[in-house]
């Protein structure tokens, strides 16, 4: 800033030189030794005065430079106050931000996916909201950019969620007449009625009965599988889910399954096929 501050005040300088001159021209034949003297004071003078105005302006220069560099020893002051009160150093609240970053960059993707696969792997966003909670309890999180970050950060949760819910399930709304074997058996539903049993397990909340439902209730009609969820299949037993690889890969887990779900297991012996099991974790 300083060499091209004095590089245009040198320009201006040669400019006025060369106005100057050209306001002038000079006779050196016969000007008298008056004369001469009285030109060479002038230019003298516009020397001095252009080295003046540059001297003057150096004085502002390093005045601006003093108090620029006050300025920044007083921000510096400032952001080492707020990392002491954080409880970190300029490198950790770096290290945080990137670590928010990486967090925005994954759920970016994440909200990129179908709506299908976005509810087959809402166990993975789970994973990142969890991620953010964490990261939200840190004294890090209260600076503004750290916010602007969570922010951006729960819009993309929030999207990727309403995303999901098309895929998730189906509604239904109870009409007169209906019962869950017919509902399950009408094309635009499952086309089977034995799978009535799905709408039963998927709504318990609002079903204490599956031989007594109401007309004007909206059932939830699931149409995948969805994270930690087991879709009962023929020749299934509890044992056996919990052996599976993708459950807990131990029949002996099968009691896990069976205390999570005894709003529609009665008896672990007897389980069949279209339940929807929920698997916790």
């Amino acid at each position: 800033m300083k060499k091209a501050f004095l590089l245009s005040i040198v320009t201006l300088i040669f400019f006025s030189f060369s106005l100057f001159a050209q306001d002038y021209s000079y006779d050196y034949e016969n000007m008298s030794m008056d004369e001469y003297n009285t030109e060479m004071a002038k230019w003298q003078k516009c020397e001095a005065d252009n080295k003046a105005k540059i001297a003057d302006e150096e004085a502002q220069i390093a005045k601006l430079n003093e108090d620029m560099a006050a300025v920044e020893k007083q921000i510096e002051d400032t952001w080492g106050e707020i990392y002491s009160l954080m409880g970190t150093d300029e490198a950790g609240y770096q290290d945080y931000l990137n670590q928010l970053k990486s967090l925005e960059n994954e759920l970016s993707g994440f909200v990129a996916l179908s709506p299908e696969d976005i509810y087959t792997r809402m166990g993975e966003l789970q994973a990142l909201k969890d991620r953010l909670a964490e990261l939200k309890k840190d004294k890090r999180s209260l600076t503004s950019e750290a916010q602007n970050y969570i922010s951006r950060i729960e819009n993309l949760i929030a999207q990727a969620e309403e995303k999901g819910k098309p895929a998730a399930a189906g509604m239904y709304q109870v009409m007169r007449g209906d019962y869950l074997w017919k509902i399950a058996r009408k094309s635009d539903i499952y086309g089977d009625p034995y799978a009535w049993v799905r709408i039963y397990t998927y709504n318990r909340d609002q079903i204490n009965d599956p031989n007594l439902i109401y007309p004007n209730q909206t059932f939830r009609i699931p149409r995948m599988a969805g994270p930690n969820e087991h879709w009962v299949e023929r020749g299934e037993f509890l044992s056996k889910i919990a052996g599976y690889s993708n459950v807990y890969g131990n029949p002996f887990q099968w009691q896990r399954i069976y205390e999570a779900n005894k709003t529609v297991i009665t008896d672990p012996n007897l389980i069949y096929p279209h339940m929807i099991l929920n698997i916790p974790r």
